[in-house]
């Protein structure tokens, strides 16, 4: 089996309980001394086999790291884990996933070298919304549900408002129009990208 840490829980004593974004499932595992191996780290891909335990939770045996060349980059993997960490809570209620949220994952993880881990992490968001079905038009302010101007605000889940609803920065209707419909980043310059990179990270 393979998976994404996208939570690590102390357990008790150096246990850990250890939850993985799947390919088709967010499932929690229980790892005797856990807090003992390096390998168990918010946002590693693991190879990992499952020991059922029905009185508790299975524990994760035979723990295997899949790496990639920008782990030993301090900045890259700070970034990385902050990404990661926003799945757990997005999908703590759902059984069962397609996996399309493991595979957005994998993709962005490939990429993650090569290109603005910002600039990924905002697309990938625009992604994830896309396909739940939760992107909201630039055209009425999500607060008053008044048409917006020439500059629009973002709140959590890219949600459009005027600036003075939520008393916060904007962008201009262009780029987030041409970002909304392309999911691309390609118009916005890196400050525009670090403004709206602190919107996805507020959670999906």
């Amino acid at each position: 089996m393979k998976g994404f840490i996208v939570s690590l829980r102390r357990a008790r004593d150096e246990d850990l309980i250890v939850t993985i974004l799947e390919e088709r499932a967010l499932r929690s595992y229980y790892r005797f001394y856990g807090a003992r191996h390096s390998i168990l780290q918010l946002g590693y891909l693991i190879d990992y086999e499952s020991e059922e335990e029905s009185r508790y939770m299975p524990r994760l045996r035979r723990v295997s790291h899949l790496g990639f060349p920008w782990l030993y980059r301090r900045n890259r993997l700070m970034l990385w884990q902050r990404f990661v960490a926003l799945f757990e809570p997005h999908l703590r209620d759902t059984e069962n996933l397609d996996p399309f949220y493991f595979q957005l994952l994998l993709d962005a993880a490939r990429r993650w070298d090569r290109q603005s881990p910002r600039r990924i992490v905002c697309e990938c968001a625009h992604a994830l919304l896309a396909y739940e079905g939760r992107i909201h038009e630039p055209t009425d302010c999500y607060i008053c549900e008044k048409p917006l101007g020439e500059e629009i605000a973002l709140m959590q889940a890219l949600l459009p408002a005027h600036p003075s609803c939520i008393f916060g920065s904007a962008l201009l209707r262009e780029k987030v129009e041409d970002f909304f419909s392309t999911g691309k980043t390609t118009l916005l310059d890196d400050n525009e990208v670090d403004y709206l990179y602190s919107v996805v990270s507020r959670g999906f």
